[in-house]
C-alpha cells in the first residue's frame, strides 16, 4: 500500500500543480494573495526593504511569515504554487503512517486517500498561495514525529508552523496536551515554551512592524459573530467530508479549537466554508481524529467515490475555469511601477512597485486599517471627484496601469470601475496602448498622491472646517483652528456650530464596534455617532451632511452609496440637495434641483445655468460652489480659481476645491496642502 500512496501522492501534485498552473494563467488568481507573497517573497531574494505595496505595510505587519524568507527562491508565482501542491500532497505520508500505528494497512491507505479528496484540501490548495496553507503539511509531519518517536522531525516541522502566521503559535501550544497524552512529558513542557515563545515573537514583531499598533486582524473580533446556527453549520461543514469520524477522537482534536473558535466568531463569513484556505490548521487534526472514529467503524469503500463526485461538483467552476482558452497577457517592463487589478497583476508582482488598482490614487485594502478588513469583501469605497482624480493621475507618475476588461472588478463596483476606466480614457496623461493598458505619456517619478484640503465654510464664513491628515478641524474667524477628531469629509452647519465627518476610528464613543467607517456630529464640544447600523464589516459610511432644517443627516452609506430613496451608485458629497451618481458608461450625471450643473462636453467638464453654458474650451471646469442666491460662482478651471459675478470673472491664482459661504461674501480653497481663507467682497 505504501507505493500505491506514493503513487497517488505523486498523481496528485502533478494534477494540482497542472491545475493551479492553468488557473494562474486563465486569470483566476490574483494580487490578493498570490501576488501579496510572491512580491514579499522577491523583496526578500533582492535584500530590498520589507515594504508590501501590494499591502501598504510590511510583510510582518500584514502576518507573522518569516517563513517567506527561507521560500524566496520561489517567488515566482508558478513555483509557488508547483511548491505548495508538493507541502498538501506531501502530508498524505505522514497521515498514513499515524493511521498505521492503530490500524491496519488497508485502513491506513483509505485514510491517506480520503486526506487527498477533501474539499478543503482542494480549495486551500487551488486559492492562490499562502503561507498558512503550507501548516497542513508542517503539522501533519510534526504529529507523526511526535507519535513515532522522532523528536527531530517534530521539532523542526513546529518551527517552520510557527513562520506560517501568527494564529499558529496557539495550535502549538495546545499541542502540549497531544504530547502529555502521548506520554512524552518532557517533550510537551518543551512544546509548551516553544509556543508561547511563538506566540509571544509574533505579537512583538508585528506590533513593531505596524509602528506600534495592533493587527488589523482584531478587528474581526470586535463585534464577533454570535449566531449559533452558523456555528452548527460550519461543524457540519468539517465533519462531513470524514463521515463525523473525528468526534470519536474529539480530543485530538484540542490543537484546532482555537482557529475553529476564530472562525466561528469572525464577522468575516467567509472564514466559515470549505471554499478558502482556513481549513489549513484543522484538517490534519481532524485526520488524526477520524484515526480514532476508524477503530470503531470502518466506512465503505465507496464513499471515497462519493467524496470525489461531491469534490468535483464543488470545484466544477474551477475545473472548466482551467480548460478555457489561455487570454493573451499583457508585458509590462521590469522595474516598471504599475497600479493592476487583481487577476493580471499577479502575473506582474516581481517588482518592487505594483498596486493593487486603484491604490494609490484611492487607498483600498491598504494598510494597517480595520476599514482595509471591510474594503476586501467589496462593498466600500469611494472614487475621488474629476478634478481630484486628474490631480492624483499627475501627482502620483505610475509608469502603467492594467485593468481587466471583464466582469470581475473587485475591489470596486462594476460601476466605479466604469468611472475610473472613462477618466483615464480621456485623461492626457495616459494613452491605451492596448485594451485595458494604460502608458504614462511622460514619464515622471513615482510617488505618493499628497492628501487634498477640501474646506468648508458656515453661512456667514466666520467658521472654517477643514480635514488634514491628522483629521478634521474646525476654525472661528480670528481664533486658533480646534482638532475635533481623526477624520475626513467634514460639514458645517449654516451656523457653525455643528460639524459631520466621516472616520473610520473605533474609539470615538463608546460602543462603536461595527468594524467600519460611520458618521459622527461633534457639537457643543461633544460627539455621538450617527450611523450607519447594520451587520459588522458590511455597511460603511461616504459622506454626511445638513439638510434645509439645519438638521444633521447621513446621506451616503451602505453597500449601495446613495442618499435615503435615491437611486444609483453616487459620488461625492449631497449638498442643497444636488449631488452626482455615475452612468453605466462611467460619465458623471448632477441630480437635483440645482439650475447650475456640471456636464462633460466632449472630452471635458463644463458648467451650465441650466441650457446656458457658462464655461466652454479644452480645459475641465470643476468643483462649482455658488452662494445661496445664485448670484456669486467660484469653480477650478485648469487648476485655478476663478470668481464669477454676472458677466464679471476674477482670476484667484492657482488652488482647487474652491467653497463660497452662503452669503456670497467669504471664499475658502486649498492651494500647497493649506487652506486660503479670503473675503470676496
Amino acid at each position: 500500500m505504501a507505493r500505491s500512496l506514493i503513487g497517488c501522492m505523486l498523481l496528485y501534485w502533478l494534477i494540482f500543480s497542472g491545475w493551479s498552473l492553468a488557473l494562474h494563467r486563465n486569470l483566476d488568481t490574483g494580487i490578493f494573495d498570490l501576488g501579496i507573497h510572491c512580491q514579499a517573497m522577491w523583496l526578500f531574494g533582492q535584500g530590498l526593504p520589507d515594504f508590501l505595496t501590494t499591502r501598504g505595510m510590511p510583510s510582518l505587519a500584514d502576518h507573522f511569515t518569516p517563513i517567506l524568507f527561507l521560500l524566496a527562491p520561489l517567488a515566482r508565482p508558478e513555483s509557488a504554487l508547483v511548491f505548495q501542491s508538493a507541502v498538501l500532497a506531501s502530508a498524505a505520508w505522514p497521515l498514513y503512517r499515524l493511521a498505521r500505528l492503530e490500524l491496519d494497512d488497508r485502513v491506513s491507505f483509505g485514510l491517506a486517500l480520503a486526506y487527498l479528496l477533501q474539499p478543503g484540501l482542494w480549495s486551500a490548495n487551488l486559492f492562490d498561495f499562502h503561507a498558512s496553507t503550507l501548516a497542513m503539511g508542517t503539522l501533519s509531519w510534526a504529529l507523526w514525529g511526535l507519535h513515532s518517536g522522532r523528536l527531530g522531525l517534530y521539532f523542526g516541522s513546529l518551527f517552520l508552523t510557527l513562520g506560517e502566521g501568527e494564529a499558529l503559535g496557539v495550535s502549538v501550544i495546545l499541542l502540549t496536551a497531544e504530547a502529555w497524552r502521548a506520554g512524552r512529558r518532557r517533550t510537551a513542557l518543551a512544546t509548551f515554551c516553544l509556543g508561547v515563545a511563538g506566540v509571544m515573537l509574533a505579537g512583538l514583531v508585528m506590533r513593531a512592524a505596524n509602528g506600534g499598533a495592533g493587527s488589523q486582524y482584531q478587528s474581526l473580533f470586535l463585534q464577533p459573530n454570535l449566531n449559533i446556527l452558523s456555528w452548527l453549520l460550519y461543524g457540519v461543514l468539517l465533519l462531513l467530508p470524514l463521515l463525523f469520524l473525528p468526534l470519536v477522537g474529539w480530543p485530538r482534536l484540542l490543537p484546532a479549537l482555537p482557529v475553529i473558535a476564530a472562525n466561528c466568531l469572525s464577522w468575516r463569513e467567509g472564514q466559515r466554508g470549505l471554499d478558502h484556505h482556513y481549513l489549513s490548521s484543522i484538517l490534519p487534526f481532524l485526520m488524526w481524529a477520524a484515526v480514532a472514529g476508524l477503530r470503531r467503524w470502518r466506512p465503505p469503500a465507496w464513499s471515497l467515490g462519493l467524496l470525489l463526485v461531491a469534490n468535483l461538483l464543488m470545484h466544477r467552476w474551477l475545473l472548466i475555469t482551467a480548460f478555457r482558452p489561455h487570454p493573451e497577457l499583457v508585458q509590462v517592463p521590469a522595474g516598471a511601477s504599475l497600479s493592476a487589478d487583481n487577476a493580471p497583476g499577479a502575473h506582474l508582482c516581481l517588482r518592487q512597485s505594483l498596486f493593487l488598482f486603484p491604490n494609490p490614487l484611492q487607498p483600498l485594502c491598504w494598510g494597517n486599517r480595520t476599514q482595509a478588513m471591510v474594503e476586501t469583501i467589496g462593498e466600500a469605497g469611494m472614487p475621488p471627484l474629476p478634478g481630484s482624480l486628474q490631480r492624483r493621475l499627475q501627482e502620483c507618475g505610475l509608469d502603467y496601469i492594467v485593468l481587466s476588461l471583464g466582469k470581475d472588478t473587485w475591489p470596486l463596483r462594476p460601476l466605479d470601475k466604469a468611472y475610473w476606466l472613462s477618466e483615464l480614457r480621456r485623461s492626457e496623461l495616459y494613452r491605451e496602448i492596448s485594451p485595458g493598458l494604460f502608458e504614462r505619456v511622460v514619464k515622471a517619478p513615482l510617488r505618493m498622491p499628497a492628501h487634498e484640503m477640501v474646506p468648508r465654510l458656515s453661512g456667514d464664513g466666520a467658521v472654517l472646517v477643514f480635514a488634514d491628515e491628522q483629521g478634521v478641524w474646525r476654525q472661528v474667524m480670528g481664533k486658533s483652528a480646534q482638532f475635533l477628531a481623526p477624520g475626513h469629509s467634514p460639514e458645517v452647519s449654516q451656523d457653525g456650530a455643528r460639524v459631520i465627518f466621516v472616520s473610520e476610528a473605533q474609539n470615538l464613543v463608546p460602543g462603536d464596534r461595527n468594524c467600519s467607517a460611520d458618521c459622527f456630529l461633534w457639537e457643543a464640544g461633544g460627539l455621538s455617532r450617527l450611523g450607519p447600523d447594520g451587520p459588522p464589516g458590511r455597511v460603511s459610511a461616504y459622506w454626511g451632511g445638513f439638510g434645509p432644517d439645519g438638521q444633521p443627516l447621513v446621506l451616503g452609506y451602505g453597500p449601495e452609496r446613495k442618499p435615503p430613496g435615491k437611486t444609483g451608485l453616487w459620488i461625492g458629497p449631497v449638498r442643497d440637495g444636488v449631488g452626482t451618481r455615475i452612468q453605466q458608461d462611467g460619465s458623471l450625471e448632477q441630480v437635483g434641483p440645482s439650475r447650475m450643473t456640471s456636464r462633460r462636453v466632449g472630452k471635458h467638464y463644463q458648467l451650465f445655468d441650466g441650457p446656458r453654458a457658462l464655461t466652454k474650451g479644452e480645459v475641465d471646469s470643476l468643483e462649482p460652489s455658488s452662494s445661496r442666491d445664485g448670484q456669486w460662482l467660484v469653480f477650478n478651471r485648469g487648476g485655478r480659481i476663478l470668481l464669477s459675478h454676472g458677466e464679471q470673472r476674477w482670476d484667484l491664482g492657482p488652488g482647487c476645491n474652491p467653497c463660497l459661504s452662503g452669503d456670497g461674501r467669504w471664499l475658502a480653497f486649498s492651494r500647497d496642502q493649506q487652506v486660503v481663507w479670503r473675503k470676496v467682497r
